[in-house]
């Protein structure tokens, strides 16, 4: 299972983020998975229900999960639909198109508790 070594490098990442700021601990942050990544959510989320047991700075950090659906671009007739690399433009049946999204595994947000000042 991949997903695990994705979710130790993504807590290396939390950490470095969190020393950068100079924060107490990581609150929440959102994670983005493309439908086409090759990531399983749903094997992501037990990894890091795993992992987090084994930093104190993580244990209470609420990990959200967006999915991302996968989207093309038909370079025939330049129509946008949703499918697969294998999927043809439902408007031209063209299987020229470009991936516009999900392939993602994306950092987007993160909430750190910091000293007040």
């Amino acid at each position: 299972m991949h997903e695990a070594s994705l979710v130790a490098a993504l807590a290396e990442e939390l950490l470095r983020l969190k020393e950068h700021e100079g924060a107490h601990r990581v609150l929440r942050f959102t994670v983005e998975i493309g439908e086409l990544s090759g990531v399983d959510p749903e094997a992501f989320r037990w990894a890091y229900e795993v992992l987090r047991e084994m930093y104190a700075e993580l244990k209470e950090a609420e990990m959200i999960l967006d999915l991302i659906p996968a989207r093309f671009r038909c370079e025939t007739c330049g129509r946008e639909f949703s499918g697969d690399y294998f999927s043809l433009c439902p408007g031209c049946q063209s299987p020229e198109k470009t991936l516009l999204s999900g392939e993602e595994l994306t950092l987007r947000e993160v909430e750190f508790e910091v000293a007040d000042v």
